[in-house]
């Protein structure tokens, strides 16, 4: 199982069993390797191998437990101040350091722990900081307004154009615009429906533009006269 970000990690109640294990495993491949070579190389002459055995039966799984409290504690605070602040980020892992330290060195007394803690704190600060180093400068550059093109694709962070907007501008066969003659007047709309009333472009001679600008409608049948109208005396108006 691969995970490339903090996002990714294992929920937090499973993540303290993961980085306990994780860390013994650290510890123990590590102190095989140095406590191997250092009893081998310590061992009476003759008898290199059967010392380096002894001194890795001895000392590894010692060196793996101690890496495994050191992991289950960060683990542990890692995810209480990811619960304090709601939020995972390198801030949390820094004072998880800085709070482990502090806490496994706490037998020793104040002096003693506060230097723990500081030393924890860096730790993990340089750690967290290469670590967002390296995810900086390996991760892939964004495409840029060539690479768009080369593609054949519209660049969606490019700022609007004339061009696009020529279905809405003044521009020929514009919604405002004039015709591609240059003339005044672009296509008639469409017909609209008003409720069971159909009132039609100004290309139909039944819709017209007065001289004083007002937009007159005649329905079909509203011009013949009609018994009991609007007015109240009969008849009308």
């Amino acid at each position: 199982m691969t995970r490339t970000g903090i996002a990714d990690r294992e929920p937090c109640p499973n993540r303290i069993v993961e980085d306990i294990g994780g860390a013994f495993a650290m510890g123990a491949v590590g102190g095989s390797i140095f406590h191997g070579v250092k009893g081998g190389w310590t061992a009476p002459k003759g008898s290199a191998f059967r010392g380096s055995l002894s001194a890795i039966k001895a000392r590894a799984p010692v060196l793996g437990g101690n890496f495994a409290v050191w992991g289950g504690c960060f683990a542990s605070c890692d995810c209480t101040l990811t619960a304090i602040r709601r939020k995972e980020d390198p801030y949390n892992a820094i004072m998880s350091g800085f709070l482990t330290g502090g806490i496994l060195a706490a037998r020793a007394g104040p002096r003693a722990a506060g230097q723990s803690a500081v030393i924890g704190g860096v730790l993990l600060a340089m750690i967290e900081g290469l670590g967002v180093m390296i995810t900086k400068y390996t991760a892939p550059d964004l495409p840029g307004p060539e690479d768009y093109a080369q593609a054949g694709v519209q660049d969606p962070t490019a700022p609007p154009t004339m061009g696009g907007l020529g279905s809405f501008g003044g521009g020929p066969g514009g919604l405002f615009g004039g015709g591609g003659d240059g003339g005044g007047g672009g296509a008639p709309p469409p017909d609209v429906v008003d409720g069971d009333r159909a009132i039609t472009g100004p290309a139909d001679d039944e819709n017209t533009f007065g001289s004083s600008g007002t937009f007159s409608t005649n329905l079909e049948g509203e011009g013949e006269e009609k018994s009991g109208g609007w007015w109240p005396f009969g008849g009308s108006k």
